[in-house]
């Protein structure tokens, strides 16, 4: 580029002798040099060759003004003269427009890029002070919802150590510990995958599943929880048994949560039904509860991450946060985790994948 622009200022100062002088358009190629400075230059080259530029041309205009050197006239007649300017006007003029305007498009497109970066920066910033309030705010619950149970063992073993208690009364404290327990655990393995999701350690892997076996292994698991409440978890397999190539760990994180809230929000004596609907393309689980529908107002937020206790039919603390987690894996794995009233007015929460066709 600095040679380039040497030879033009070369050509435009033998341009100056040999072609009228100040008469002829050795001027305002001397503007389209400076112009071209500005735009393709930065400090010091620009102001160098624009002291070069312009230093020529006003040594060359005395010099001719004084006599001190020869200046070659060209034009026959005022009428050439005018038209030679009148083209190199009008391509200055047209170089300059062309340049002074790329000069602006590009400055509004990286002002542009600028503005969409500071944007993008602050919806970054706005979400990630939100996670970190959340998150907050579930360390906090947690603290406080473990320290419950952790003081309650605490008093409990004194009382034992000190035998203040009889075989009777330790055997309530036990059932109630032994039921706050198990919430707990429920919530920490919750917040657990909550967290390693967040920090991408975990590694989602296929593995080959028989969904007939995974769904009684569901069932299985989580009947503990629903005799306590009196409650049956009944299995119902619709269409053909398959062996399919799945994220089977993450399923299970997804039933056993479905599971845990529909035995949470059914009333005592109840039945939950956890329904496994299979076809070529698709495997449909659905977990239904008779319990009280999830009113229009909350649904729209179901899957929302939001941190707050809430309580079952007897009470049972939950956090919200197992939906939330369910739907991230959900998403990610690209399966379709949503809500229905069935049509008995049922509480319906369905887990859609889509499956190869072997």
């Amino acid at each position: 580029m600095n040679l380039m622009l040497g030879l033009i200022l070369i050509f435009s100062i033998f341009n100056y002798l040999y072609n009228d002088g100040y008469q002829g358009p050795t001027l305002t190629n001397i503007f389209v040099f400076v112009v071209a400075v500005a735009i393709f230059f930065k400090k010091p080259l620009n102001l160098i060759w624009l002291l070069a530029s312009m230093g020529s041309y006003l040594v060359l205009f005395y010099l001719e003004v004084e006599s001190k050197i020869h200046v070659s006239k060209n034009y026959r007649s005022p009428q050439d003269l005018f038209l030679d300017n009148s083209i190199s006007i009008v391509l200055c003029i047209v170089f300059i427009f062309i340049g002074i305007y790329l000069l602006i498009i590009n400055y509004q497109k990286q002002h542009q890029i600028l503005l969409d970066l500071k944007k993008e920066n602050q919806i970054h910033l706005a979400e990630l002070s939100s996670l970190n309030s959340k998150k907050n705010e579930l360390i906090a619950l947690l603290s406080h919802d473990l320290r419950g149970p952790v003081n309650t063992l605490n008093a409990t073993l004194q009382l034992v150590d000190q035998g203040l208690l009889d075989e009777k009364d330790l055997s309530k404290i036990l059932f109630s510990l032994k039921s706050q327990s198990f919430q707990m655990t429920q919530v920490l393995n919750n917040t657990l995958a909550w967290v390693t999701s967040e920090m991408q350690m975990s590694e989602m892997d296929k593995t080959e599943t028989d969904l007939k076996e995974l769904g009684e292994l569901m069932v299985e698991t989580m009947s503990f929880q629903a005799i306590r409440k009196n409650q049956s978890i009944v299995f119902d397999l619709k269409g053909e048994n398959r062996q399919v190539n799945l994220e089977a760990k993450e399923v299970k994180i997804i039933l056993k949560n479905l599971l845990d809230n529909a035995i949470k929000f059914a009333p005592a004596g109840a039945t939950v039904y956890l329904s496994l609907t299979t076809s070529e393309n698709q495997i449909l689980w659905e977990v239904k509860n008779s319990g009280k529908l999830i009113s229009e107002e909350v649904r729209p937020y179901l899957f929302d991450f939001q941190v707050k206790n809430s309580f079952g039919t007897e009470k049972e603390k939950g956090t919200g946060l197992g939906l939330s987690l369910c739907k991230k894996i959900a998403d990610h794995l690209g399966m379709r985790l949503g809500y229905r009233v069935s049509e008995l007015q049922e509480n319906v929460f369905f887990l859609e994948i889509k499956v190869k066709s072997e």
